[in-house]
């Protein structure tokens, strides 16, 4: 089965410019979205056009809540796919959710980060540095029928269910290849050298390599450098394009948009 694994493509930013991803070329079985596609639900219709019937799997990462409540937005990706669908696209979104597709298990969820990347002592510090000023805390908002800004705590919290979510499903028995998506990162090994020791760090990557070496792949974003390693037996990827620069080239010089992992060889 081949695989083509895009991120954190940035549509808000890049608009009609981004770019194109060539099918013809890189014949893919299945397309995976690891995150930061475009803002709210627009990355379904953008999906639609450039996948056709192609099976999408689709995580949404941290960008997708901006300007939006983030339950709000979850529906609105639900039923933005649930539209695209009825007109011959094959676009599922993945927040919790385990799909079987040619013998091979996939679990999607976002997997917000616990903050415990430099361990428990730091924590409340990193916490403090994550609300202070990533833009998630000051553009998501949550609560309901009350709705308020997202806070870091609140994200923490939902690490913990990701993570306890992950462990079940990683834990039942599977007589085939089992691929992760998350957005964020699952490991040290996916923070580059010179963010080793920045505060900002734990707002993007958790520690659980211990989890990750119980997948074949485990595909993330939310870096937006390229990464390709292996924990275990797992082989951990992330292929983000990044922010469009000035000279309308990505971000991350190093993004292929035709990036295939073909399980059959190479996990």
């Amino acid at each position: 089965m081949r695989l083509l694994i895009l991120s954190d493509l940035h549509l808000e930013v890049w608009g009609e410019e981004s770019p194109a991803i060539d099918l013809a070329s890189c014949r893919p079985d299945v397309a995976i979205l690891a995150g930061d596609i475009a803002t709210g639900s627009q990355a379904i219709a953008w999906a639609a056009r450039t996948f056709g019937a192609l099976p999408v799997l689709y995580v949404h990462g941290n960008h997708e809540g901006y300007g939006y409540q983030l339950e709000h937005m979850q529906d609105a990706v639900r039923d933005a796919c649930a539209s695209a669908n009825a007109q011959g696209a094959s676009i599922r979104l993945l927040d919790g959710d385990a799909v079987t597709l040619g013998g091979v298990r996939f679990l999607g969820i976002t997997l917000w980060t616990d903050f415990l990347l430099f361990g428990a002592e730091r924590q409340q510090e990193a916490l403090q540095a994550a609300q202070a000023y990533m833009p998630d805390y000051k553009r998501i908002s949550t609560g309901g029928d009350t709705p308020r800004l997202l806070c870091a705590t609140d994200t923490a919290q939902l690490h913990a269910q990701h993570r306890a979510w992950l462990a079940r499903q990683l834990a039942q028995p599977f007589d085939g290849k089992t691929v992760v998506i998350t957005h964020m990162a699952p490991s040290m090994l996916s923070v580059e050298a010179q963010y080793a020791t920045n505060l900002g760090s734990p707002a993007f990557a958790s520690q659980l390599d211990e989890l990750v070496a119980q997948a074949d792949l485990w595909v993330h974003g939310h870096m937006h450098a390229s990464l390709d390693y292996r924990i275990g037996g797992c082989r951990v990827v992330c292929n983000p394009c990044g922010y469009r620069r000035p000279d309308g080239t990505p971000e991350n010089e190093r993004f292929d948009a035709g990036f295939i992992v073909d399980l059959a060889s190479t996990v």
